[in-house]
């Protein structure tokens, strides 16, 4: 019998106000804030445990591997700490996918212990988001791309393939109980009635995103990887220029209906990365 777990997840509804959905993600601010309503719904979420290698970027928009750097604790802005983060995951990137260049251009630690305060948050430290999300749209990864690179050379590689891809993994000695990641395959997503487009304000990082919608057949599939230890990771695809294969992949922390919250403080880093290719 596959082992599953029963989670709410908050998927969109309508917004509140008639005009188009956004959120609010200030740097400063503890929670987003929002002009859309959220449906709660009980849905069965699957497990990937021991079944790691069944999922990949080209068919469901997800992959899970292993991690075996040195970066197990949060580290400074612009710190020695980074920069070896920085180069063990574009290695990795450029390494597996092939890729000629890889940018990171954004990390983020997330708290799962006592949720942090307005006075506890800035760009690089936030909660978990509770709802389902997919980072940036395509017009999101434009502006970011030519915002990267400027507008002479983003307009050179965007003629190539390129992709953006999100790099999760916990982080510290506790497995992730507490709010773990739920992601949605892509393959069984109706894109043209489950997907919604979200302007994000107060962001550095995004412009247009996007969120989802409960299925009325309820063919999502939904996945998580139970107790989720910090050498492990998820690489998300929140874009890829390629039409050919999966696009994105939403993603939302979730509260685990099987276990009890825990005490213990889990953490999680995610680093979002610009990954470029030759052809």
């Amino acid at each position: 019998m596959e082992d599953v777990a029963r989670g709410e997840i908050n998927f969109f509804t309508q917004t509140i106000d008639g005009s188009p959905a956004w959120v609010d993600v200030n740097a400063k601010s503890a929670w987003a804030t929002s002009n859309f309503a959220q449906g709660p719904a009980h849905v069965t979420i699957h497990d990937l445990r021991g079944k790691e290698t069944s999922v990949n970027l080209n068919i469901h928009a997800m992959e899970v591997h292993k991690y075996d750097g040195e970066i197990n604790d949060e580290f400074d802005n612009n710190s020695e700490e980074q920069q070896i983060y920085y180069n063990e995951i574009i290695s990795f990137l450029k390494n597996y996918l092939g890729a000629s260049r890889v940018i990171i251009f954004n990390h983020l630690f997330r708290s799962r212990g006592t949720p942090r305060t307005d006075e506890q948050c800035d760009m690089n430290h936030k909660n978990p988001v509770l709802y389902p999300h997919v980072d940036l749209d395509p017009p999101g990864v434009r502006w970011k791309v030519n915002e990267i690179l400027g507008k002479e050379e983003a307009e050179k590689v965007m003629q190539n393939r390129f992709q953006i891809i999100n790099v999760w993994r916990p982080l510290g000695p506790h497995v992730i109980r507490n709010k773990p990641l739920t992601l949605c395959d892509y393959s069984s997503l109706d894109v043209h009635n489950d997907v919604h487009p979200l302007e994000v304000r107060g962001s550095t990082n995004a412009l247009t995103s996007y969120t989802v919608s409960r299925n009325k057949q309820d063919a999502q599939r939904w996945l998580y990887l139970s107790d989720m230890r910090s050498d492990e990771m998820f690489l998300i695809k929140i874009f890829d220029s390629n039409p050919n294969v999966a696009q994105f992949c939403f993603h939302t922390a979730f509260i685990n209906e099987n276990f009890p919250e825990l005490k213990t403080e889990q953490k999680s880093i995610e680093v979002r990365c610009l990954v470029l290719y030759d052809n």
